[in-house]
């Protein structure tokens, strides 16, 4: 799993290079959860994410539920179109904001910074 995190305007973003499966779901919720700060918005730009399953799923879930615990909060960006599916079929999407690009995600955390 590869995941490259930079900060952009104030905002953490990692970019998300991976199969997010069984194989990979385990070093994604320990790297993300490592890296959450108290308060803090976290941008995960899915573009490059090659596949997701059940595990995967579960992994988005539970460091959504962590960021929720910590004040925090998870912001999806660039979803493809087949993830995009995933994610309406099983309802996660009920869960995060979804953004078609970073720059209008990061947006949306300095607007809500503003508040």
């Amino acid at each position: 799993m590869e995941m490259r995190f930079e900060n952009i305007n104030g905002v953490l973003v990692a970019h998300v290079q991976c199969y997010l499966d069984h194989f990979g779901a385990e070093n994604f919720k320990y790297v993300l959860t490592e890296r959450m700060k108290p308060g803090e918005k976290i941008i995960l730009d899915l573009e490059k994410l090659v596949n997701i399953d059940s595990f995967g799923l579960d992994a988005l879930l539970s460091v959504a539920q962590k960021a929720l615990d910590n004040d925090s909060e998870i912001i999806l960006a660039r979803v493809s179109p087949d993830m995009q599916i995933v994610l309406d079929i099983t309802k996660v999407y009920r869960v995060f904001k979804i953004y078609p690009t970073i720059e209008e995600a990061v947006a949306s955390c300095q607007k809500d910074g503003e508040k």
